[in-house]
């Protein structure tokens, strides 16, 4: 599927994107490293935030390819 900047994903969205576990997602949101938009009455988060995380723990020696997103 395709996010845009609006897009807020569930934590199991989340967890498909990032193609990790929603165990996972939920240690990143514990830790801080993943901050919800809303909480009630589930958690979202939103598509930038997800980016933004993605883009701290790559190498900057790497590039980050995302469909229909321009860098």
């Amino acid at each position: 599927m395709q996010y845009t900047n609006y897009d807020f994903l569930t934590v199991s969205e989340a967890a498909d994107l990032l193609e990790t576990k929603d165990t996972y997602v939920y240690t990143l949101i514990r830790k801080g490293l993943l901050v919800p938009a809303t909480r009630l009455p589930q958690f979202k988060l939103s598509y930038p935030s997800i980016i933004a995380y993605v883009r701290k723990r790559i190498p900057s020696s790497f590039r980050l390819a995302l469909e229909g997103v321009s860098a």
